[in-house]
């Protein structure tokens, strides 16, 4: 199935999220039209340039994680390069802001710099066990105007 931004934000309230444990290791994130050009140059002009996905570990009793950005000069296509880490995340089961309903919510530092601790991101997993992440700006006005949806799959 070919998705797009607005089947994903559709299909949003009738998925599950994933338990912390389910998400342990490297995802590799992509974007769905219309955001596959838009969104990479975006998260470049906030501090994510070259962004690949995210690593998540096992922390003790909860699972903690971290961006990965391509290291410099590596090519986007094939093979994944030398990965960096950056932006530790705080994973923990939550309410969506889009829907009130579960959600594995992924939320930043407040000493993170701006504007990550304003962001969170929500997972939910699609029937091919894809997993949907949905960005949002949690900040009073902004709570509510909808994810901005990006994939995350296992490498």
């Amino acid at each position: 199935m070919t998705h797009t931004a607005l089947s994903l934000r559709r299909a949003w309230s009738g998925l599950v999220p994933p338990s912390p444990e389910e998400v342990v290791g490297d995802l590799r994130a992509s974007f769905v039209a219309p955001l596959r050009t838009v969104a990479p140059r975006g998260l470049g002009l906030i501090g994510l340039p070259r962004w690949y996905g995210k690593r998540f570990r096992r922390d003790g009793a909860s699972v903690t994680g971290v961006n990965l950005l391509r290291s410099p000069g590596h090519s986007t296509g094939g093979s994944t390069g030398e990965l960096v880490e950056t932006l530790p995340m705080q994973v923990q089961l939550g309410v969506s802001l889009a829907d009130d309903l579960p959600a594995l919510v992924v939320t930043y530092p407040k000493e993170s710099p701006r504007p990550w601790p304003w962001v969170r991101d929500e997972l939910r997993v699609l029937p091919d066990g894809t997993i949907l992440g949905m960005t949002f700006v949690d900040l009073p006005g902004l709570r509510r105007t909808g994810g901005t949806p990006f994939l995350l799959t296992r490498t």
